[in-house]
């Protein structure tokens, strides 16, 4: 399959200055990591929302510099980052310039109240030469930086090269497109921040929400590495299969295998969809077994999903569904007449070194064909087991 340069959608090239998004959004209170609690491995039953991958440059002629904001799972430290850089691919230009620069990434605590922005200081820091041969680095600190389980840091993006502006490269986030309608909430409470540089990428001056249009979300392609096996956070989703939306309706359908989870029910679930033309049927979420018996079904009117663009749509079941049974569930999307909906998926990155846990490891996104269930095809590959469709669960512990 294609590596960086190849995308399904391409990076968007962008960095300059323009319309802004309001204050930070993100004004969460303490999670249950506060107490010291980590994700248990395999516990995530989200995806994210993404229409397509910007790049944000590290200088370049704007001269603009990247902050990744998200809350710590564990109390402990954190040794190393993996993220997503991109050169120009072929044919391509505006990603990166001359030498690419010298990246510093530095780890640093949050400089307090409601707009959660990073402090000048640094816990932690390291460099790196952009290399095309590596878009997904894992940088290790020397030192590692010590994290409070239930605080926000920020993952800050500078370039030290003597002439940021002409060497510069460009790191990778996902984005969904004037997002307004209610959604689930983003893994870790990750959100993406941008400064305009005082010295042309070094240094960063006053940081802004990363926004163009009224209504963008930016989510960080990050994978957040702890002191001790299994402590992982971030976002591992590198690509969008945009270009390949699968129908939903008729014979058509398309669902979210979900493995069993235990100590958890599920009380409700969100699908990304978008409807096709004048579609008026309702569009039925159901969790069924592997061999297609029902579980539980919820309806959405179409006049709830929206036509000009996908969007999340939400469903609440009747009853607790226990994910801790044997036997493998799926989410289902179906509708009574054909083509009436749409769905696509985002790529799981974790061939390219990203941590199971920064994904959704219980499962995978499948379509039917033929009247039969096949993973995506995307790149000449047919069914792939690393897409994943954008979808959270509700859940409740049992």
């Amino acid at each position: 399959m294609p590596g960086a340069g190849l995308l399904a959608i391409a990076a968007l090239a962008v960095g300059a200055t323009g319309c802004w998004g309001g204050s930070e959004t993100d004004d969460t209170t303490e999670t249950n990591a506060a107490s010291g609690e980590a994700r248990a491995a395999g516990s995530r039953t989200s995806t994210v929302a993404a229409d397509s991958l910007a790049n944000t440059r590290i200088g370049g002629p704007y001269g603009t510099v990247l902050a990744y904001r998200f809350r710590s799972d564990w109390t402990g430290e954190i040794r190393a980052l993996r993220f997503y850089v991109i050169t120009n691919p072929d044919g391509r230009t505006g990603y990166s310039g001359g030498t690419g620069g010298t990246l510093r990434i530095a780890l640093a605590p949050d400089a307090g109240g409601r707009r959660h922005v990073p402090a000048r200081r640094a816990l932690a820091a390291a460099t790196l030469d952009p290399s095309e041969d590596d878009a997904w680095p894992l940088v290790r600190f020397r030192r590692p930086a010590r994290v409070v389980a239930g605080r926000v840091y920020h993952v800050v993006f500078t370039n030290l090269d003597a002439n940021p502006r002409r060497n510069y490269v460009s790191v990778n986030a996902l984005l969904t497109q004037r997002h307004r309608d209610p959604a689930p909430d983003v893994p870790d409470d990750m959100a993406v921040l941008l400064s305009d540089s005082p010295d042309g990428g070094r240094t960063p001056g006053p940081w802004h929400s990363r926004s163009q249009r009224p209504g963008d979300r930016y989510v960080p392609i990050v994978d957040v590495v702890g002191g001790r096996d299994g402590q992982h956070l971030g976002v591992g989703y590198m690509e969008v299969w945009v270009n390949n939306p699968k129908p939903i309706g008729g014979g058509a359908k398309v669902r979210q295998l979900i493995a069993p989870t235990a100590g958890t029910a599920v009380t409700g679930a969100w699908l990304r969809v978008r409807r096709r033309g004048d579609a008026s049927v309702p569009l039925e979420l159901r969790l069924e077994r592997a061999d297609g018996r029902l579980v539980a079904a919820a309806r959405v009117p179409a006049r709830s999903v929206r036509r000009d663009a996908p969007a999340w749509v939400r469903v609440r079941f009747g009853r607790a569904i226990p994910l801790d049974g044997s036997e493998q569930l799926g989410l289902v999307a179906t509708a009574s007449a054909r083509s009436a909906y749409e769905a696509f998926a985002i790529r799981k990155g974790t061939e390219f070194g990203f941590d199971r846990r920064t994904v959704f490891d219980g499962g995978y996104a499948q379509f039917t064909e033929g009247g039969a269930w096949i993973g995506w095809d995307q790149w000449g590959g047919s069914d792939l087991r690393t897409g994943d469709l954008q979808f959270a669960l509700d859940t409740v512990r049992r």
